[in-house]
């Protein structure tokens, strides 16, 4: 699962879009959970096409959500990168 979340993480960081941290550009789970149900779902990541490109990869269980342990692995991975 970690490699999964690297390359996740490595997409995520090469497209430029930053899911952590506080610039306007970043994006929190709450953020993202359009109807605020506790996971994200694929339409509501339709809206932003760098999670797109990275939904199945960090989506460790493939029920087609992301739980915010997911979304926070993938931030974490991606904060360890920088």
């Amino acid at each position: 699962m970690n490699k999964f979340v690297a390359i996740a993480s490595s997409i995520v960081l090469a497209s430029g879009i930053a899911f952590a941290g506080e610039g306007t550009d970043s994006k929190k789970f709450e953020d993202l959970d359009a109807n605020q149900d506790g996971v994200i779902t694929q339409s509501e990541a339709a809206a932003y096409q760098d999670l797109v490109a990275v939904f199945n990869e960090v989506d460790a269980n493939a029920d087609g959500y992301l739980t915010p342990s997911e979304f926070d692995s993938m931030k974490e991975e991606t904060e360890d990168a920088e």
